[in-house]
């Protein structure tokens, strides 16, 4: 009986070692098709970002960086190959990039408080975009329709934002444009001249509240930067439009100086 126990027990261990191999290599498996899932899905943008933030970290600096050739998940049509390179300057403007872009969170958090507290917000937006921060004022805020002269309810809204921006190094432009709806007057003989003019006049009064005159600067667009198709008269409203654009620091260089 003693005998047979043992031939039992030594038996069995063998088929236990077989077991717990294939249970490792059922696991590796399983790893291995969840990887290469994740590589099908992976956001290409985002996978060269963190590309770019690593080599940042890990002290890539001078020496140029060759990437690999094609992103997971980016589609390449036959032999098509996609490298891309990178020295110090491209992730020194990168890094410099998303230091700009936390700037200008927080500047629109600041702004839009404030609107929201007045109730303006419906009104005058505040947005983001690849050449700064851009606080759009509809027309109605600042002016009487075919005119240029601010009104008395605008003075206190752009007084708040002067103060704001008095804070802040980056260039501001001033921009203003209207609808396609001709205009003839003795002061105005077109649209580029009403819209010139109620941007200067937004410029003037910023200098005026404490704005450093050297960082700003006015233009006028006339009809020709529509946001909206002018088919209706809501559309044309929207057109009608001052916008006030916190350019990027990284883009002064295109600024005059």
């Amino acid at each position: 009986m003693r005998r047979r126990k043992n031939r039992r027990t030594e038996s069995n261990t063998p088929t236990a070692s077989w077991l717990l191999t294939y249970g490792d290599m059922v696991t590796l498996c399983l790893t291995f098709f969840v990887l290469l899932y994740s590589f099908s899905s992976l956001d290409t943008q985002k996978f060269k970002s963190l590309v770019i933030s690593l080599q940042s970290a890990l002290g890539a600096n001078g020496a140029n960086i060759s990437l690999i050739n094609g992103y997971p998940g980016e589609k390449l049509s036959g032999e098509e190959t996609v490298q891309v390179t990178l020295d110090k300057n491209q992730v020194q403007n990168y890094l410099k990039y998303e230091q700009e872009t936390k700037e200008l969170e927080r500047i629109k958090k600041s702004l839009s408080s404030y609107l929201q507290e007045k109730g303006l917000s419906a009104n005058i937006t505040i947005s983001i975009e690849e050449r700064g921060l851009v606080l759009r004022f509809q027309d109605s805020i600042l002016f009487e329709k075919s005119k240029a002269d601010l009104v008395s309810s605008s003075v206190t809204i752009l007084a708040q934002v002067s103060e704001i921006l008095q804070g802040v190094d980056n260039p501001i432009r001033i921009e203003g444009h209207t609808d396609d709806l001709p205009i003839h007057t003795p002061q105005f003989p077109s649209n580029w001249e009403l819209s010139t003019s109620r941007a200067t006049n937004v410029l003037r009064f910023m200098t005026d509240r404490g704005v450093d005159a050297q960082r700003l600067s006015a233009v006028g667009y006339g009809e020709f930067h529509p946001l909206n198709a002018n088919d209706s008269e809501a559309n044309r409203k929207k057109n009608r439009r001052v916008d006030i654009v916190l350019i990027r620091d990284s883009l002064r260089v295109n600024e005059p100086r």
